[in-house]
């Protein structure tokens, strides 16, 4: 049995949504861990789902997702934060985690699925093409003043 026959990719209960911190403050290093905390528990009553990759037992990945409705595309999956152990990247982790993620939007109906990226993620960024993906407009940002 190979390392990606033993991988085991599923939704988490609400739960286990707070098993999912450690990776996320990996990703997000800038961000306070008492912080993110308190994000996740905003997130939750706004639909927000993960599904997370096992290996023996261990959780090695993880991605987050929304279903929203918006007028220029109807129905759609927003992942959020696909996040692989680094130690365990490049093993097609994080290929079986979207190929769950496509599943799951075709299962919901959704018409496409879509995803932001830093832009200075550039090995991020060969990964979604890889997988399919394609840039087709920016993602504007402003912050409000106090």
């Amino acid at each position: 049995m190979n390392e990606d026959d033993r991988l085991i990719i599923r939704e988490l209960t609400l739960e286990e949504l707070p098993l999912v911190l450690p990776l996320i403050e990996l990703h997000n290093p800038k961000i306070p861990p008492e912080e993110l905390r308190l994000r996740l528990e905003s997130m939750i009553p706004h639909q927000y789902h993960c599904i997370a990759a096992f290996q023996e037992n261990r959780m090695v990945g993880v991605a987050g997702y929304w279903i929203g409705v918006r007028f220029w595309c109807g129905k759609y999956m927003d992942v959020d934060n696909v996040v692989v152990d680094p130690g365990l990247r490049s093993r097609g982790i994080g290929s079986r985690m979207m190929e769950w993620l496509h599943h799951k939007a075709a299962e919901l109906q959704c018409q496409l699925v879509v995803l932001d990226s830093y832009v200075n993620y550039a090995e991020a960024h060969r990964f979604y093409f890889r997988e399919g993906y394609q840039i087709v407009g920016f993602h504007f940002k402003r912050d409000v003043p106090p």
